[in-house]
C-alpha cells in the first residue's frame, strides 16, 4: 500500500509540473479528477472490504474523466506567450488561418501562416501595422521567422521599422 501512494503521489507531482507549459488543461483535470475518483472509489470500495481496488477504479476513471473535460478547457496565454516563438512541426493545423484576420493583436504563428500561404509582404506589412502589433523579437525569434520563411521586410515592420 505504501509502494502505491508513493507512485500515486510521484504522477501527481510529475502531472502538476507540466501543467505549466500546457496550453489545456488536462494535467490538471486529470489530478483533480483522480484525486476526486480516489477518494470517492476508495470509500465506496471500502464499504465492500475492498477500499484499495475501489481506490485504484476510482483513480483511473476519474483521471480519465478529468482529462477529457480539461482538454476542451484553453488556458489563456500570457502577452509573451503569444509572441514566443512557435517550434515547427510536421503536423498541418486542423484549420487554415484566413489571410484577412480579425483585429486585435496579431501573433508570430499568424504571420509565419500568412507568408506560407503565399500573401504578399505587402499584405502581412499592412495586417501588422492596422492591427497596432507589437513585437519583441529575440535572436531566436527572428531565426524562427526566417526559417519559416517570413521576409526580411516582414521581420523589419514587425520590430517596428
Amino acid at each position: 500500500m505504501k509502494n502505491a501512494l508513493v507512485i500515486f503521489l510521484s504522477f501527481l507531482v510529475i502531472c502538476t509540473y507540466g501543467c505549466e507549459s500546457n496550453k489545456t488543461r488536462v494535467a490538471e483535470g486529470a489530478v483533480i479528477g483522480g484525486l476526486i475518483g480516489g477518494a470517492a472509489g476508495g470509500i465506496i470500495g471500502h464499504q465492500s472490504g475492498h477500499g484499495g481496488e475501489g481506490a485504484g477504479i476510482g483513480i483511473a476513471a476519474g483521471a480519465l474523466t478529468g482529462a477529457l473535460v480539461g482538454s476542451q478547457i484553453n488556458k489563456p496565454q500570457s502577452p509573451e506567450a503569444q509572441n514566443a516563438p512557435v517550434p515547427a512541426t510536421s503536423q498541418q493545423p486542423a484549420q487554415p488561418a484566413p489571410q484577412v484576420l480579425q483585429t486585435g493583436q496579431l501573433s508570430m504563428q499568424q504571420i509565419v501562416d500568412m507568408a506560407k500561404k503565399g500573401v504578399s509582404d505587402d499584405e502581412i506589412i499592412k495586417e501588422i501595422k492596422s492591427t497596432n502589433s507589437k513585437f519583441n523579437l529575440s535572436q531566436e525569434g527572428i531565426n524562427y521567422l526566417k526559417n519559416a520563411g517570413v521576409s526580411d521586410r516582414v521581420i523589419a515592420a514587425m520590430q517596428g521599422n
